[in-house]
């Protein structure tokens, strides 16, 4: 395998969706596709340390249990450095910006044409968080400010690196995980298109969410 091939699994109860993917997506040569059936199948793959292999994991949110927002965070870390994308024909804008919190890479709609679903499937692949124009437009209340896109929660994070806190102490601050304030700052790194938390700072203080000092 090249590469450039692009390894996903997929946790899907649907057989026939799954089957359909495969077929589809490894045809041209750019996907290399495996499917689990349920997220205890997921778990025990992931858990023997196979997460290197995929790129992208594709969570339904349609599954035989409930799919919580602490049931994707740990598909996300169990998954790392694989990025998970949560899948379905519809979803809850709030719930999928509170997944995207935890470190979620957004929601992929399957109501995508199988073109525009290897598009969006090669931008993720790439780094970038992709929510669909009309849910983003909705959990935002219509802004588009990069201030409007972090949530309270990052905010505070971000406050805290300004002041040059670690992510030990920022933990020790909020009474959290160091694991949750990692997650946070992976998340508001992407919103602000940041690589490291440093460059989080720098953008963020360019785009005036935070004073320069």
């Amino acid at each position: 395998m090249t590469s450039d091939v692009t390894k996903l699994l997929i946790i899907d109860g649907q057989k026939l969706i799954t089957d359909l993917l495969q077929a589809n997506l490894v045809s041209g040569g750019e996907f290399y596709v495996e499917s689990a059936k349920c997220m205890t199948e997921a778990v025990n793959r992931l858990q023997t340390g196979v997460s290197e292999a995929y790129d992208i994991v594709l969570l339904e949110l349609d599954l035989s249990e409930p799919i919580t927002v602490r049931a994707v965070a740990h598909i996300v870390e169990l998954s790392s450095p694989a990025k998970t994308v949560l899948f379905s024909r519809h979803a809850d804008p709030v719930f999928i910006e509170s997944c995207v919190e935890v470190g979620g890479f957004g929601f992929v709609p399957k109501t995508l044409s199988l073109n525009a679903f290897k598009s969006v499937l090669n931008f993720i692949a790439s780094g970038q968080v992709f929510i669909p124009a009309k849910m983003h437009s909705t959990a935002k209340g219509g802004r588009d400010d990069v201030k409007g896109v972090l949530t309270q929660r990052e905010m505070s994070v971000l406050g805290k690196i300004s002041i040059g806190l670690s992510n030990k102490q920022i933990a020790d601050c909020l009474d959290v995980q160091e694991s949750t304030v990692k997650m946070r700052v992976r998340s508001l790194c992407k919103k602000l298109g940041a690589a490291n938390r440093t460059q989080a700072l720098v953008n963020a203080q360019r785009q005036r969410i935070l004073p320069q000092h």
